[in-house]
């Protein structure tokens, strides 16, 4: 059953700080306001890591299973299958995170990014693949579940949108520089090497994890164990969860499609749109926190939705490498703000006690989103075309708004 979350944070700030930037900076001090700890750099190395070992894989399976023979709804289910997992998999995660504390959940998900890999490695045929995505898929549901609640337990109030934001763009580094790797991996050396690099990645990953320390409280945890069962989804979080499935629907159709849909018009290295996407990625996330912290969520997150929604309607009229380019540019700069502060929004109204539980019901919506946009809209695909999917995505985009109609307060 599910249980409404408290208002209250176990962080020491007031209800009013949640609802003003300035009066949050100006409580406190140096010393509380430091935001590059060690656990903090860590955290965000063993992050870019992980991202780098996932998007060599992302872009270049799709093409993959059209090489072994597959069509583009089967292609669209190989990248959908590890989000459906994740999906299935976030209400036990979050509850674990709560439960066990962060680090375990992070160590046992780069592990099984690292299985995932040996299956790719071994597998010749396309259930074998699918297999590959669902244990990385077990994978990605508890290391993104826990990595981002931790990040949220070690961040200073005063810069939680900054913390969230640098944290993801090293996600936007692995994003910029996995697939352009992963497909002159695969062209010159074949696939087998490419997914040996990323197993190798992902034991990287986990090494550096070990490193970081829990922040959790060992009461705190014993609490949560003892009540284990009686929490699935946090409904505070849903209207949140709503946003990240708007959000993703289009993250996770270009994940599956663009690839091959680049190379249908002339684009012979699709890697160079996840490049561009993910530069642009980096800088808005590592800017555009600090304006969340200091006006407020909702002004980073509407215009970053609109710009998403636009970058998605130009699609269907993208004709040649400069179109492309643009489209790319606008999603990662939309993304890139709305997504970390929907996630900094999300966290100023869970208590830390519930903030695993939070975490995995908000990636619920975008696991949910992601496989709506790489198996429902593949399906869109074989019936309607490109055209029509790309136009669909956007305006999906757009129903990410309405996800401040359930609480008009927007810090």
């Amino acid at each position: 059953m599910a249980t409404k979350i408290e208002m209250k944070e176990s962080e020491p700030e007031s209800s009013d700080a949640v609802h003003r930037g300035g009066s949050r900076h100006a409580a406190a001090g140096p010393a509380e306001n430091r935001l590059f700890s060690l656990d903090f750099v860590l955290a965000t190395l063993g992050n870019f890591v992980n991202s780098l070992s996932l998007q060599m894989l992302v872009a270049t399976l799709p093409v993959y299973v059209v090489s072994l023979g597959g069509s583009n709804a089967e292609a669209g289910f190989v990248s959908g299958a590890m989000a459906l997992t994740a999906m299935l998999f976030r209400p036990l995660s979050g509850k674990l995170t709560d439960a066990w504390g962060r680090r375990p959940l992070v160590l046992m998900g780069t592990s099984l990014y690292g299985v995932a890999s040996v299956i790719y490695f071994l597998a010749g045929s396309i259930p074998l693949l699918v297999l590959g995505r669902l244990v990385q898929g077990c994978g990605l549901s508890g290391y993104g579940t826990a990595s981002n609640a931790y990040v949220a337990d070690i961040a200073p109030l005063a810069r939680r949108a900054e913390a969230v934001g640098l944290f993801s763009a090293a996600q936007a580094v692995g994003y910029i520089i996995g697939p352009v790797i992963g497909f002159l991996l695969a062209d010159s050396t074949g696939f087998r090497h490419l997914f040996y690099f990323s197993g190798g990645l992902a034991v990287a990953a986990f090494t550096i994890s070990i490193f970081t320390r829990e922040r959790r409280q060992p009461s705190k945890v014993k609490r949560q164990l003892a009540t284990l069962h009686s929490r699935i989804l946090a409904l505070d979080a849903l209207p949140f969860a709503w946003m990240a499935l708007c959000m993703s629907i289009g993250f996770g159709a270009i994940n599956a499609f663009i690839a091959i849909y680049a190379q249908s018009h002339g684009i012979q290295n699709p890697g160079f749109y996840f490049m561009v996407q993910a530069i642009a990625l980096l800088v808005s996330r590592t800017f555009v926190g600090r304006l969340a912290d200091r006006l407020s969520r909702a002004a980073v997150i509407i215009p970053g939705v609109i710009l998403m929604a636009a970058a998605l309607a130009m699609l269907p009229v993208a004709d040649g490498f400069q179109i492309f380019s643009i489209s790319a540019a606008l999603y990662g700069i939309g993304f890139g703000a709305a997504q970390p502060a929907s996630m900094a929004l999300l966290f100023d109204r869970i208590c830390q006690e519930h903030r695993g539980l939070a975490t995995g019901t908000y990636f619920m919506g975008f696991d949910l989103g992601v496989i709506i946009g790489a198996i429902a809209l593949g399906l869109v695909t074989e019936k309607w075309g490109f055209g029509v999917m790309w136009s669909v995505t956007a305006v999906c985009a757009m129903l990410a708004l309405a996800g401040f109609l359930p609480d008009h307060r927007t810090r």
